[in-house]
């Protein structure tokens, strides 16, 4: 099957937890075969189970490893979307905590978005591992950024030498793809990014070019 972040064919095919994986040579993605991808009502109701709160400080703080390094971006004025937000848009109160204005937009909780308004920053945590389709979801990202804008990341990041078959991120059954630093690299070039800030783990900002 075709890669779904950069299209091609050049991916090989492999087996963990009793699922097929394909790892792709041109832009290095791991993802899932699309026969094991759920359907839209379970994955709706798996993702219902996170209680993730503004007062749970394990998770303010977990949030702070993106928007931290992120505010150095961030000046006076500007206003963000929390892309992919889940039942509990917690990092959009800290935004708004912060001073800004901070939509937020999750395609199963709060599926309504203005496409045609553009933010001077978009973060999108813990849910680029759960797009079935991430070219879709980088070019509609690029249309809501407006020159220039940033692009905070939390994905945790599949090293080059990791042991795929005992890591347990993959373990989640909505986790679906799978991005290294060549993934991020492909996506720098095709979309347009400049990388400002990567952790090597987790956490990655980029810039609109």
């Amino acid at each position: 099957m075709n890669c779904p972040l950069c299209n091609t064919l050049n991916s090989n095919a492999f087996s963990a937890n009793g699922k097929t994986y394909y790892s792709c040579s041109n832009c290095g993605l791991v993802y899932m075969d699309e026969n094991y991808l759920l359907c839209a009502g379970e994955e709706k109701k798996r993702y219902s189970f996170h209680q993730n709160s503004i007062d749970d400080a394990g998770y303010v703080q977990f949030l702070s490893r993106v928007i931290e390094p992120a505010m150095q971006y961030i000046s006076a004025g500007m206003s963000g979307i929390d892309y992919g937000c889940g039942p509990n848009p917690v990092l959009s109160q800290i935004i708004e905590g912060k001073g800004f204005d901070c939509d937020h937009y999750d395609p199963f909780f709060f599926p309504e978005i203005n496409n045609t308004k553009k933010y001077d920053f978009v973060f999108a945590t813990e849910c680029f591992e759960h797009f079935f389709s991430p070219t879709l979801e980088l070019q509609r990202i690029c249309k809501l950024l407006k020159p220039s804008g940033i692009l905070g990341i939390m994905t945790e990041m599949l090293s080059e030498n990791a042991d795929f078959n005992s890591w347990y991120y993959k373990n989640d059954p909505t986790h679906v793809c799978f991005y290294s630093k060549k993934s991020f690299d492909y996506i720098c070039e095709t979309y347009g990014f400049k990388e400002l800030y990567n952790d090597n783990h987790r956490v990655i900002i980029l810039r609109k070019s």
